[in-house]
């Protein structure tokens, strides 16, 4: 008997315009999810009504919504909703389409497959990846520092189908974090070695490396590279080994002439000893507040947003990135009027003129380097946000009894983790080869150490006393 599902639409509607207000709370939350999965369960019109609103609902509603419903769906119906799926090509559109699939992947990896190799051709130019589509690749399937990207096994897709991962992969580490990098150039390198992408995105790339540190540098140096990027690191390694101070004999550097004594110290010798209180240093005659605000931006202790994430507290994480965030955004503003203030002033002579192209010059540049950095920022907040889909999961938060005690919540991400490695193994190992075996062992091992528990030196016990008869 037929079901009228128009009202299941117009309360989903309702959910979107509550959002949109505002962050939905629990219960709309879980009722969304719902009301996603009855007309996921339905099909047929519910679902293309349902999917006619993906792009407008909050992520988690169709992402909980298609998990709690996949188990009872035959897999004909698993095969409409993916084949559903396939015409919607806005932006929000296929944003969820690749949440959906990796949602989808705890669960079903081959599915989530299919919809993940679905929606990334649609990605698919002659130029490569649009800087939009690389932000929606970048934010839903790699992530901060540990991508999730890397879960994936590509070997059970066919080679084309690979190498369109493993390259859109590569593009979107352009200005990416360097361990981010290092591990997705190491994980595509069966299926895209970078010797063979594109030469426009080896330059891209190459810009990229110039702007890392020594130790990620040395790391990729070790790596098979193009001729492009190999020069790149070359001559970056070379002018690092070059800048070392040259010691004497007995070990120790030499000391400055009186002449260089008299000039301002470099950056890296701007920090005063720990037992010294700083003084603060007042702009000079010749120096305008642009400068004063960049010098004193240069003067703060480097490694403030550079801690290891495993280790950093998200709350005090997002204070602080906020916080840079406002300094960059008040920085650029005082840039932006300066260089408006500049262009407006009349000319005074030709000296004054060329001082003043000059000063825009400077100003130009740093103004587009605060842009970049700004942007860098917002890139992690929503790597952030998206590192915490699997916590969303694991905690039930679209349920009734969401798990709200931390040794609970701990337990039941542990649980999530350990499950995932267990169905990618089986997914993998489906005659049960008891070669395999230790390869589970050891990706269990791994997941246990990356979730905090440590598993490092290990003594072993004592021998078994012999007995004297």
């Amino acid at each position: 008997m037929a079901k009228n599902f128009q009202p299941l639409i117009d309360d989903l509607r309702a959910i979107i315009e509550t959002s949109r207000n505002g962050r939905l709370s629990q219960a709309d939350e879980q009722k969304g999810a719902a009301l996603f999965k009855e007309l996921v369960t339905i099909g047929g019109k519910p679902l293309s009504g349902a999917l006619e609103l993906l792009g407008d609902l909050p992520w988690f509603v169709p992402v909980n919504g298609t998990l709690d419903a996949w188990p009872q769906l035959t897999l004909a119906k698993q095969r409409s909703f993916l084949s559903a799926l396939k015409p919607l090509e806005s932006e929000a559109s296929r944003r969820m389409r690749l949440s959906i699939a990796r949602g989808l992947h705890k669960i079903d990896p081959v599915s989530a497959l299919k919809l993940l190799v679905a929606t990334l051709q649609t990605f698919q130019t002659e130029a490569g990846l649009q800087a939009k589509d690389r932000q929606i690749f970048y934010s839903v399937l790699i992530g901060k520092n540990k991508p999730w990207l890397l879960q994936l096994d590509l070997n059970v897709l066919k080679p084309a189908e690979a190498e369109l991962i493993a390259l859109m992969a590569i593009e979107s580490m352009a200005g990416a974090p360097p361990p981010a990098a290092v591990s997705v150039f190491q994980w595509a390198k069966p299926f895209q070695p970078l010797k063979t992408i594109p030469e426009s995105l080896q330059q891209e790339l190459g810009k990229s490396l110039k702007k890392w540190s020594l130790r990620w540098q040395k790391q990729l140096s070790a790596e098979d590279l193009p001729p492009a990027l190999s020069e790149v690191l070359q001559t970056k390694l070379a002018k690092s080994e070059s800048e070392q101070p040259v010691t004497d004999a007995t070990g120790v550097a030499p000391q400055p002439n009186a002449q260089e004594s008299n000039q301002p110290p470099r950056q890296q010798d701007r920090r005063p000893p720990e037992h010294q209180a700083q003084k603060p240093r007042h702009a000079g005659p010749g120096e305008n507040r642009h400068e004063k605000a960049h010098r004193q931006k240069q003067e703060k202790p480097p490694g403030q947003l550079h801690q290891k994430s495993s280790h950093a507290d998200l709350p005090e994480l997002l204070k602080q990135i906020q916080s840079r965030y406002n300094d960059l955004r008040d920085e650029l503003q005082a840039a932006r009027s300066q260089l408006r203030q500049s262009q407006q002033s009349p000319k005074q002579g030709e000296p004054h003129s060329v001082e003043t192209n000059k000063e825009v010059g400077k100003l130009r540049e740093e103004n587009a380097r605060l842009t970049e950095t700004v942007a860098s920022l917002r890139e992690t907040l929503g790597e952030l946000a998206s590192h915490n889909f699997d916590q969303a999961v694991s905690r039930k938060a679209d349920t009734e009894a969401p798990v709200t005690d931390p040794v609970e919540q701990f337990k039941s991400l542990l649980t999530l983790k350990v499950r995932e490695q267990i169905v990618n193994f089986k997914s993998l190992n489906r005659e049960n080869h008891v070669d395999g075996f230790p390869l589970l062992l050891d990706n269990i091992l791994r997941t246990l150490q990356e979730s905090g528990i440590d598993l490092d030196n290990i003594e072993m016990p004592p021998p078994e006393a012999k007995r004297k008869y």
